[in-house]
C-alpha cells in the first residue's frame, strides 16, 4: 500500500483517487484490520488494476489458479468490470440525488 501511495503521489493523492477514508488506509497499512472485499475492489478499480494485481499476484499466475477451479478469468475480471461501473453510476446518482436543488 505504501509503495501504490508513493506512486501515486502521495497519501492525499492516494486517498482522493481511491477514495478511501484516512483511518481505512492507516488501518490497512498498519496491519490491524482486514480491509473488505469491496474496499480492495474499489482500491483496484481506482488504480485501474485487477485485484489479482493488488495482491500481488502474476496474471499468468491468478489465470492457472483460476482455471485449476473452472474458472476462467477473462470472464471474471469482465464480470468485475461490470459490476464496477454500475456500482459508481449508483453512487454518482445517490450522489447527485443528495445534492440541493
Amino acid at each position: 500500500m505504501q509503495q501504490l501511495e508513493i506512486e501515486n503521489g502521495g497519501a492525499e493523492a492516494f486517498l482522493a483517487k481511491t477514495g478511501l477514508a484516512r483511518h481505512t488506509y492507516y488501518t490497512m497499512v498498519r496491519g490491524i484490520g482486514n480491509p473488505t472485499i469491496r474496499t480492495i475492489e474499489r482500491i483496484a478499480s481506482s488504480l485501474n488494476m485487477s485485484v489479482f494485481e493488488l495482491l500481488g499476484f502474476d496474471v499468468a499466475d491468478a489465470r492457472r489458479a483460476l482455471k485449476k477451479s473452472g474458472v476462467n478469468y477473462d470472464e471474471l475480471m469482465s464480470a468485475i468490470t461490470k459490476k464496477n461501473r454500475a456500482d459508481r453510476a449508483l453512487a454518482r446518482q445517490t450522489r447527485s440525488r443528495k445534492l440541493p436543488s
